[in-house]
C-alpha cells in the first residue's frame, strides 16, 4: 500500500474510535488506543477538522465529531433507506417470532447496532442504535470475528493482545463450525441470543444479524432459518 493510501486509511480509521460510549478523544489518549504516535494522531485529527468531520473543543482541547459526519448521517439515511430496507427484509422474522432482532455491522475494529426491531413482549434491551462494541466483547460480535478472513483475525487478536486467549479461541472455532452463535445469560441478565454473520456482495463478513428473547421464551435454535434467509437478504445493502 502506498504512504498516500496508508495515510488516509489512518485517518479514516481514526473516525471509527468516536462512538456513543466514547464521545471526546485528546491527542495523547487516541495515540494510545490505536498505538501510533501523538503527533501522526495530530495531524489526522488537525485533517479531519478542517474538512469538518471533527470539532475541537475550546476548554478541553479535546475532538467530537463535526457538522460533516451529520451531515454525511442523514444522507445516507435518505439515499439507502437502510432502515425500511431492513424492516421489509425482517418482516417474517419478526412476524413469526414476536421477539427483538438487531443488525450489528462492522467498522473495522468494532461492530455497531444499526438497526432494531423491538419484541412485541415486555422484555425491553438497553442496546441503542449506534452503540457500538469491539469484535470480541459478546457472542453477537464474536461470530463477526470468527468469519473474517484468519490473517484478518489473528491480526485483530494480536492487535488487542487477545491471540493467548484459549477461551476466545475455542468460541470462535465452535461457531465458525456451527456457522452462528448462541449464548444464555452472556451479555444481558435473563435473555438467550442466537446470531449469524452477515456478508456483503463481496462475499466478506460485514456484521452479524442477531435475535434476542427472555430466557423464560422458547430456544431461539428454532429460529436459526428465518434468521439465515434474512441474512441473505440483506447481503446487497451491507
Amino acid at each position: 500500500m502506498s504512504n498516500n493510501l496508508q495515510s488516509a486509511a489512518l485517518v479514516l480509521s481514526v473516525l471509527n474510535y468516536f462512538t456513543l460510549q466514547k464521545t471526546r478523544w485528546g491527542v495523547r489518549e487516541l495515540a494510545r488506543e490505536i498505538g501510533r504516535s501523538p503527533s501522526v494522531v495530530q495531524r489526522a485529527l488537525t485533517l479531519l477538522e478542517a474538512e469538518g468531520y471533527l470539532h475541537q473543543e475550546e476548554a478541553g482541547r479535546t475532538y467530537q465529531l463535526g457538522f460533516r459526519c451529520i451531515e454525511l448521517g442523514h444522507l445516507a439515511n435518505e439515499t439507502r433507506q437502510f432502515s425500511q430496507i431492513a424492516a421489509q427484509c425482517l418482516k417474517p422474522l419478526v412476524e413469526q417470532s414476536g421477539e427483538t432482532v438487531f443488525i450489528y455491522r462492522r467498522r473495522e475494529d468494532i461492530s455497531v447496532c444499526s438497526y432494531i426491531q423491538e419484541s412485541s413482549q415486555h422484555i425491553r434491551f438497553t442496546t441503542t442504535v449506534g452503540e457500538s462494541l469491539f469484535l470480541h466483547q459478546a457472542p453477537f460480535t464474536q461470530v463477526t470475528l470468527a468469519f473474517m478472513k484468519p490473517e484478518e483475525r489473528l491480526d485483530y487478536l494480536s492487535r488487542h493482545q487477545l491471540q493467548a486467549d484459549a477461551a476466545l479461541l475455542e468460541t470462535l472455532e465452535l461457531f465458525a463450525q456451527q456457522g452462528y452463535a448462541s449464548s444464555h445469560e452472556a451479555w444481558q441478565p435473563h435473555t438467550q441470543g442466537l446470531s449469524v454473520p452477515l456478508f456483503n456482495v463481496q462475499k466478506e463478513v460485514a456484521g452479524s444479524l442477531c435475535i434476542a428473547a427472555s430466557t423464560l421464551r422458547d430456544d431461539l435454535i428454532v429460529y436459526k432459518p428465518l434468521l439465515i434467509q434474512a441474512a441473505v437478504k440483506l447481503s446487497p445493502v451491507l
